[in-house]
This record gives structure tokens, C-alpha cells and sequence, in this order.
């Protein structure tokens, strides 16, 4: 979100980067953003409904017209201008029909706040919204920086709960704290186990389980403690379920934080650029942990998309 903001969108400290979506005259920034990070190589890009929620204010009825709107965008953006994205990008995408758009589900009321989460049922009924709404513009729906099992749940029960038409696959994904656990508390061979089986209960197509806006620190300390799980790496093996992950630049980020409560946005960290953040991260990752998916959240910009894309194809 934060290449929105270098681009002129102003940074709203209630309503965050959901002012690219409400506001017409950002539109085009906003479709420009998604087509840099496909343009340098990405294989997928996520909607920018991240901050379309109750807890910045958003009313129902808005919500379902904001998310409607950053779905449509992100997939016209696909559309638009396609002819400028690198050739050798989309020749080795592993995507014959091009890149995917994924819909975001993040918290519904604030970022890394595992005690601030909605009522279940009320959950369900917020993201039921959401994915509806999505549905139509989305290849996959992605419920992330999920602080806790409970709030991710809510998200598998919604999809669960959808008709066959508004159907789609679903991927989780955690924050994490900086020894790897889920900002709840709970560790992630926990979660992830709770999680298969909710989502085995609820019907729901579980492509992936994932780690973003947290330090790659933290993110590495996650997979080793997968990768030393027998247990979990054969059910994600078994089950055909997708590692991944995509970290931020940001700096540590306080467990009592709200976005509200901040006067500015968080501090970016020196040590993180394209080249650090393969070499140090994404190499070992996929390497050594077992990791399929990769990419980035907050500060990661199209130059550490195209130096990781070009990279992992020659590894």
C-alpha cells in the first residue's frame, strides 16, 4: 500500500489506502500501482480492499460498493495497457492465462491487534459481504495479516457459507510476532493445524497458508519451526497446501499499535533492499524451507518484485 502514498494519494490516518478506492480521482494511480508490480514480474496481484472496513468506519452498504470497486479495478488493470507488461515476465509466468487476481480480506477492525477482533457471527457477516462482493473480479480470496486462528476462522466460515457462484479458493495468511508466533500468541504449527481442519469442516478450498506484514525475520523463524514439524509438513503435504509468504519493510511494530493512534506511517527499515531481501530471505526460503509462494507487503516495491522474479527463474 505504501507505493500508493509515493505516488501522490494522500496517507489517511483513518481510512488508510482505501482512499486510492474511494476517492475516483486516485483510480488511475491505482491501477498504474498493480500494473508496476505485474509489469516487474508478479503472478499475481491483491485488490486494494484491505481497509474497506467497519472498524474505520465504513458503513455495510459501502463496504459492499468499495470492495466491489477495488476487485473491478485490480482486474481491469490486468486488462488495461497489457501490452506494456515485460514480455519475458509473462513468458515464464507459470500462469498460462496470465497473472491472478487475489482478493483481500485483512482485519476487520485493526492490524495486529488479536484482541480487537470482531464477535464471530459478526465477522462472518462482515467478510460474507466482502467475498460477495469480490467474487465476481477475484480468481482466489486472501484473508490476511490474520493475528489469530479465531480471526482467520471467521474468514473460512464465510467462504464456506457462499453459494457455488461466488465460490472461490482461499488463502490464509498470519502476522506474526519476532519469535515467529502468531501475534495471538498461539504458535503456527497450532494454527496451521487448526486451521486445515476448520477449513476441511467448512468445505472450503484451502490453497495456501502464508505469512506477511512481519519482519522476514520473524517470517524465517516461522518456517524453520514448520520445518521441524513432522506432523504439519506431511499435512500441508498431504493436503497439497501452498508455503508462502510476503514480508514488510517496515520497522518493529508494537503489539499495543492502531492505526488510528498513529500520526505517521511506520518508519521504514535501511537494511531491506531488493538484493538483501532475496538474498537473505527469499533464497532461503525456498531453498532450504520448503516455501512456494513469495512476494511483498508494506515497503516492498516493484524493484524487489523484478529483482526476486528474476532471480528465483535463474535459480
Amino acid at each position: 500500500p505504501l507505493i500508493r502514498f509515493r505516488r501522490g494519494v494522500p496517507d489517511d490516518r483513518k481510512i488508510w489506502s482505501a482512499t486510492a478506492v474511494v476517492n475516483e480521482q486516485y483510480h488511475q494511480v491505482l491501477i498504474d500501482v498493480h500494473r508496476s508490480f505485474v509489469n516487474a514480474g508478479s503472478d499475481a496481484i491483491t485488490s486494494n480492499s484491505y481497509s474497506i472496513t467497519p472498524g474505520v468506519g465504513f458503513s455495510y452498504d459501502s463496504i459492499a460498493k468499495h470492495v466491489a470497486t477495488a476487485g473491478k479495478i485490480a482486474r481491469e488493470s490486468l486488462s488495461s495497457g497489457s501490452e506494456d507488461c515485460d514480455a519475458t515476465s509473462r513468458k515464464t509466468s507459470p500462469h498460462a492465462g496470465g497473472p491472478l487476481v487475489f482478493g483481500s480480506l485483512g482485519p476487520l477492525v485493526e492490524s495486529y491487534r488479536p484482541d480487537k477482533i470482531m464477535e464471530h457471527m459478526d465477522g462472518i457477516k462482515v467478510y460474507s459481504m466482502m467475498t460477495k462482493s469480490l467474487s465476481p473480479f477475484v480468481d482466489c480470496f486472501l484473508a490476511e495479516t490474520m493475528s489469530s486462528f479465531e480471526e482467520s476462522s471467521q474468514a473460512v466460515e464465510a467462504v464456506g457459507n457462499l453459494s457455488l457462484d461466488y465460490q472461490r479458493p482461499l488463502i490464509v495468511s498470519y502476522t506474526l510476532h519476532g519469535d515467529g508466533s502468531v501475534r495471538s500468541g498461539e504458535s503456527v504449527t497450532r494454527a496451521i493445524q487448526r486451521l486445515l481442519d476448520f477449513a476441511t469442516l467448512q468445505k472450503v478450498q484451502l490453497l495456501g497458508v502464508m505469512f506477511n506484514c512481519a519482519e522476514p525475520e520473524a517470517i524465517t523463524r516461522a518456517f524453520e519451526q514448520i520445518h521441524s514439524n513432522d506432523k504439519v509438513r506431511n499435512l500441508l503435504d498431504d493436503k497439497g497446501i501452498i508455503l508462502g509468504a510476503y514480508a514488510n519493510r517496515l520497522t518493529s511494530i508494537y503489539s499495543d499499535w492502531t492505526l488510528e493512534g498513529s500520526e505517521e506511517a511506520q518508519p521504514m527499515r535501511k537494511d531491506l533492499s531488493p538484493q538483501q531481501y532475496f538474498d537473505e530471505f527469499i533464497s532461503t526460503w525456498v531453498r532450504d524451507l520448503g516455501v512456494q509462494m513469495v512476494g511483498g507487503c508494506c515497503g516492498i516495491t516493484p524493484e524487489h518484485i523484478s529483482y526476486m522474479h528474476s532471480h528465483l527463474f535463474l535459480d
